[in-house]
């Protein structure tokens, strides 16, 4: 008699708790959902930013490589020169599907390197807007824009 009420009873549990792991994982589930692709997402936006900082340093060290001044042109020909290379350059190193979501003017510019001084740098910017690329997920934000820049400083003989 003793071992029949003990089965009763852990039949009665059994039966008491079968829904228990349902619910539990109904409110588990979600989080864990929402975890793994916070996860996910955030690798891409760093994987993004990765991207954009080292074709813009690539855009800037063509700015560097392009050809000093030619016999005949102008400082400010030869200074535009070297914009534009870097400018091509920056955005001939993306992938040709974000490459497309960047805007071709005010890649590179020609800016003053520090105050008081006569050399120019080479300042090259790409910026993302991350909506085109990542749906967005509630609960898991997200910045609006990435953006990568790098500047080199030109030779004062150009």
């Amino acid at each position: 008699m003793l071992l029949h009420a003990r089965v009763n009873r852990r039949i009665s549990r059994r039966r008491q708790d079968a829904g228990s792991a349902a619910i539990e994982f109904a409110i588990v589930a979600p989080v864990l959902i929402t975890i793994v692709i916070g996860i996910v997402y955030y690798g891409v936006m760093l994987a993004l930013q990765q991207v954009l900082t080292l074709a813009a340093e690539e855009g800037a060290r063509a700015a560097l490589r392009y050809p000093a001044g030619v016999a005949g042109t102008s400082l400010a020909a030869t200074q535009q020169a070297r914009v534009n290379a870097a400018a091509a350059m920056a955005r001939g190193t993306l992938p040709a599907s974000i490459r497309d979501l960047i805007p071709a003017a005010g890649v590179a510019a020609a800016v003053p390197c520090a105050a008081g001084s006569a050399d120019v740098c080479v300042q090259v910017t790409l910026t993302l807007t991350t909506t085109n690329i990542m749906p967005a997920v509630p609960m898991v934000p997200l910045p609006v824009a990435l953006s990568g820049s790098a500047m080199v400083q030109l030779s004062p003989d150009i």
